[in-house]
Order: C-alpha cells, then structure tokens, then sequence
C-alpha cells in the first residue's frame, strides 16, 4: 500500500489546543494507544541511505512488522505492515518478500553480510487518533508524544516526540493538503516536519543533532519531456534541498551548509518554474515568486555565513595579529552583529504554506492528455534567449557598472547558468531535433565560461562586502572613541583593497570571456523563434 501523510511539529505552546482538537468532542472521539517500537538498520546505516525504515513495534497487545519506503513528494510513501500476534517477535526481512519494497530491500541485503541489521534505537509514543472527513476524502489525525530512545542504562538518551500526522484513508490526497493547510498551518501555526522519526532516531544513535545537509544538485531535462513532466522532475529534485534542509533550520540546529543548499534550491527551483511557465501562467509565477521571496528573505543570514566562512577573512586576521600583537582582541571590543533568527522566518504561516504548496504539486495526479502547450519544451529556450539578451546588455556595459551593478550581473549570470544546466539536453527549434556530438561540446564550453564568471563575481562580491563591513566598523570605533577598534578597521581596509581590484580584474577577464560566446543560450531555437514577452517587474535571481 501507499501511504500517503503529511506529518508535522508542534511547539509546546500550542500542544494544548492541538490535543483539543485531535480529541474530539461528541461522536467523533479520539482513541489513544501506546505505541512501542525497535528500528532496525546496519551500523553503517545502508537501509537510511536508501531511503528505508524497518521496524517492529507494539501496538496495543498486537506486534507489527513494518517496512516503509522512501517519500519522493514528501508525503506519499510505499508501506507494509505484517501483523504478528501477540507475542515478542524476531525480526524477519522475508515477510515483505511479496511486496515492491521489501524486493528492494532483499536486493540491498543481498550485497551486504548476513546479519547485518540491528535493532539500533527506539521508540515508547502515546498516540492519539481520530478520524476526520473532509470534502475530499477521511483522513486519520494523529497526534504523537513520547521520546526516541537509544543506548541503556548510564548511556541512554533521548529526543523528546511532540507531532502531528495527518493520513489519506480514502478518497484524494487534497484531503490531506487541504486539511494541513488550514488546520495545521493556519489555525496552529505548525511546521512541516520531512525527517522521520527513523531519521531522527538514528542521529540519536549516532549521537548527532543535525540532519546530512540536502545538497542542491544539477537537474537536466530532456527533449522527450512533456512540461509537466519537466514540471514535476524540478519539484521533485528541489524539495529535499528546500523543504528537507528547511526542516532541520526550523528545528532550531543547523549548519551554514544547511542554509546555503536551501538557497541553491530555491534558485534552482525559481529558474525552472520560471522557464516553464506561460505570461499568463498566474500559479506556476506565484509558485517561483514564493520561491524568490524567500531568498532573499535568507540572503542577510546566508551573507553573515559566508563571511565568517570566507578564507580570506582568516588571513586578514592572522595578519592583523602579526602586524599588532597586543591589539590583536581589538575586534571583540566591537557589538557583536545582531544574529538572524532564520527559524522564526521558516515558522512563519506564509512560508509553510508556500512549502505544502511545493508537495501540492507534486502529489497532483497525472494528466490523462498533455495540452498542446505542453507536448514539448521548445517554450524553455526562449525564456533562455530572453534572460541572455538581458544578461548581454549588462555584460558588455561591465566596465562602468558598480558594486550594485556587479552584484546585479551575477544574479542574471548565476540564473541563466541554472537555466542552462537544465536545459542543456533539449534541443532547440522544430520537434525531433537532436543535439549532435558538436553542437553538446559547444553548450558545456558555454555553461563552463557562464559558471566561472559568476564564480568570479562571488569571490568578488565577498570582499566587497568585506570592504563595506570594514567601513562601518572603522566609522562606528572612530565616533566611539575606540583607537584600537578604528586601527583594525583600518588595517582592514588597507588589507582588502588590492584584493578587492585583483578579484575585479579577474572577474572582468570572466565576463570579456561570456560577452566573446555568441547564441550562447538558445541554441537553434534562436533562430527561429522569437523571444516570449516577460511578466513584467521581476527581478532575476
């Protein structure tokens, strides 16, 4: 069977009116049991790497056998349960041998050592369930509390349970989305959870607090695509890297790398609901808005990462130190920079509705018939043709553009790579053109040189901001009365600047070498096509 749920946390401020709402009142009142359960894996985790969670667990007087398989929209997931009576039972892999996913699982095995999996972590839950009908179909509210569990006596620890999940039991999936949208998210103010508890009762084994970071990887359509196809291929691939990464910065831990791959995917996900999307198509421009939005809602917390991550800004420390030993404490004279609390932003109602909405898409049924709009991608490359000719003016105009200006190219610079990347085996003009042996070499050497001038920018743009942070720190020591502090920021600047103009010069060669490609994005379609008008005020990204 599929299972098809939405799961989600709930702070302790608002457990109580939750509860009250799970409970019920009148003929439809909850029922609660208490759920006790082991989860097996390997000691190398090869079964959470693909994307399985393998249990036995108590519910009631009755052990179930459970094997769950991985969740590519976020809410839909392959299940089988094997009741197995009353009395403890061993762990047998076999029981799932009938269904898809335990054939997946006996084939993973295969390739490990026998006996490999052990019982790794657990869980004691007291659950609350009640059914609800909607519009749309009866769904099951449950609500969890407990803990994750891992080691025994002085070695045990624990991660406190506090949840919600919502499941289709019949009808559609917009049952469950609908029910989310407006109950969870509206009415509570709840965050969508994407780490299982198999995930998060691992990291309690493994005595971790962070979820692996979701990285943002390339995605290439193709031309046998249909749009919705392509459509569904981008959500699919961004929604680990936003949703998933989102999950664990909404939980109040997470590493910079954590942020810094959402944003890729945000970027990546904007470029290709952009490209897809007809001037008149309102949802699919509201959908890359959000994603828009949203980034740059991140951009100062990203920023205040990147800078404490930059390697240059080591160096510049190390020199200040050699330069004047005593003084070298001087910086933590000044006020600290007032942190971006990037959680409360992700918690915020608007935000996890525009993240079901991602899942909405995904969990939307197949079309019977693609529209005639839709039989191909030949709308992509001139969206593509219409993003270089903007980035074109801007290029050849390079040298009199300032900090502002540069900053402004590499954004244009960094989305027409992302649109390249996805488009990069869709062949351009008349249905059926394939890409020849040439004509690939020639969109990889185009990608590389777009690529390395928005890398350019970056490193520029790094220490440009560098230079900014310095003049404000050196202003504010100086109407402070503070010399050592003004002589850092001092050193600072004197420090940045003939790196700051080697960093130009590079960045300049970068884009002399992007403005030297001609028909750099749109391949044949170029030529035969004419640039689609763009909906107008939006800023690329």
């Amino acid at each position: 069977m599929n299972e098809i749920e939405l799961r989600f946390q709930i702070p302790e401020s608002q457990w109580p009116a939750v509860r009250r709402w799970v409970a019920g009142t009148g003929k439809s009142v909850a029922t609660e049991e208490r759920l006790q359960a082991s989860y097996f894996d390997t000691p190398e985790r090869d079964l959470a790497r693909a994307g399985f969670a393998l249990r036995l667990r108590r519910e009631g007087e009755v052990w179930v056998q459970t094997l769950k398989g991985a969740a590519p929209d976020g809410m839909t997931r392959l299940e089988h349960n094997v009741p197995l009576g009353a009395d403890i039972p061993q762990l047998d892999v076999a029981r799932h041998a009938d269904h898809p996913a335990g054939q997946a699982l006996q084939a993973l095995l295969a390739e490990l050592p026998e006996g490999a999996l052990q019982a790794l972590f657990r869980t004691d839950i007291t659950r609350l369930t009640r059914p609800l009908r909607t519009p749309h179909g009866t769904v099951e509210l449950a609500l969890d509390r407990g803990a994750l569990l891992a080691g025994e006596g002085d070695t045990l620890r624990s991660t406190p349970v506090a949840e919600l999940e919502i499941e289709l039991k019949s009808g559609e999936a917009r049952a469950v989305l609908e029910t989310a949208r407006s109950w969870a998210i509206e009415r509570f103010g709840l965050s969508l959870e994407l780490r299982t508890k198999a995930l998060r009762g691992d990291l309690l084994a493994r005595q971790l607090d962070c979820a692996p970071v979701a990285g943002s990887h390339a995605i290439h359509w193709t031309g046998d695509m249909t749009r919705d196809d392509a459509l569904h291929v981008l959500l699919r691939d961004c929604l680990e890297p936003v949703v998933g990464n989102a999950s664990q910065i909404a939980s109040g831990r997470h590493r910079p790398e954590h942020l810094h791959q959402m944003r890729v995917g945000l970027r990546r996900l904007r470029a290709g609901l952009r490209l897809l999307a007809a001037d008149d198509d309102v949802a699919l421009h509201a959908l890359a808005d959000g994603a828009g939005q949203l980034s740059r809602r991140l951009t100062a917390a990203r920023d205040a990462d990147a800078q404490a991550e930059a390697g240059w800004r080591l160096a510049m420390l190390a020199a200040w130190r050699v330069e004047r030993p005593s003084a070298a404490s001087a910086a933590s004279d000044l006020p600290p920079a007032t942190p971006i609390d990037v959680a409360a932003l992700l918690l915020t109602p608007e935000v996890q509705g525009w993240m079901l909405a991602i899942i909405g898409w995904l969990a939307r049924p197949a079309p019977d018939h693609a529209p005639e709009e839709e039989q191909g991608l030949t709308l992509v490359h001139r969206h593509v043709a219409q993003w270089r000719a903007a980035t074109d003016k801007q290029v050849k105009r390079f040298e009199r553009l300032d900090v502002e200006g540069r900053h402004h190219l590499r954004r244009r610079l960094r989305r027409l790579r992302l649109a390249m990347e996805l488009t990069f085996a869709v062949p351009g003009g008349a249905d059926g053109d394939k890409l020849s042996r040439k004509e690939i070499e020639a969109r990889a050497r185009q990608l590389a040189r777009v690529h390395e001038a928005a890398q350019r920018l970056g490193a520029l743009n790094d220490l440009e901001v560098g230079l900014a942070q310095a003049r404000e720190q050196l202003a504010l020591a100086m109407a402070r009365g503070d010399v050592p502090a003004a002589a850092q920021a001092g050193f600072s600047l004197g420090w940045l600047r003939p790196r700051q103009k080697q960093a130009l010069a590079k960045a300049a060669k970068a884009v002399k070498a992007v403005k030297a490609v001609k028909g750099l994005a749109a391949g044949n379609a170029s030529k035969r096509a004419k640039p689609a008008k763009s909906a107008k005020g939006r800023k690329p990204d």
